[in-house]
């Protein structure tokens, strides 16, 4: 990750936990050149948005070790700053692992549809996955990342990761 400090833990009022990765809490390849991503300024929570590059790699990981046992959820929220047509032929792939050596829970997303401006979250049903009883290693690593296309892409903004708790009653899908 970058040198921004780790992800607040919040709480809500039924004590499930949340962490929020602005941009400068995540390891964004090529993130450090202003060639190929405008970052927020320090200090903000502005987006960080994409402005050409080839290759997509966004990578983050809790602070601290899950508890076993317990279900979550992953969205990044993103909009596009400018339309590009790059979007519509290449999806992009979100991954929720815990554990180094853990079981990848991937989910596939398409852009292409996505409005100029817009905020939304992907997935819309959130990425969903349990920390399972018998991990050695429970950090969740999480990403979102592209197959290799060789197209130069523009125009994404990452607004934030979030990972949080969900209740029991949910069933993952």
């Amino acid at each position: 990750m970058s040198a921004a400090a780790d992800p607040a833990e919040e709480k809500d009022a039924k004590d499930e936990v949340r962490w929020r990765f602005k941009p400068r809490q995540l390891d964004i390849t090529w993130g450090g050149d202003s060639h190929y991503w405008k970052m927020p300024e320090e200090g903000t929570d502005g987006p960080a948005e994409l402005l050409d590059v080839v290759w997509l790699e966004i990578n983050g990981s809790t602070p601290k070790p899950l508890p076993k046992g317990k279900r979550y959820a992953l969205s990044f929220k993103i909009s596009m700053a400018r339309y590009y047509p790059v979007w519509k032929t290449y999806p992009v792939y979100m991954l929720a692992k815990v554990g180094k050596k853990g079981t990848s829970n991937w989910e596939k997303i398409n852009l292409g549809e996505l409005r100029v401006g817009d905020i939304v979250e992907i997935p819309s049903g959130k990425l969903r996955f349990e920390v399972p009883e018998k991990a050695k290693d429970t950090v969740l690593y999480f990403g979102l990342y592209e197959l290799w296309s060789g197209e130069w892409k523009q125009g994404l903004r990452i607004h934030e990761a979030v990972v949080e708790e969900m209740p029991k009653s949910i069933v993952l899908s």
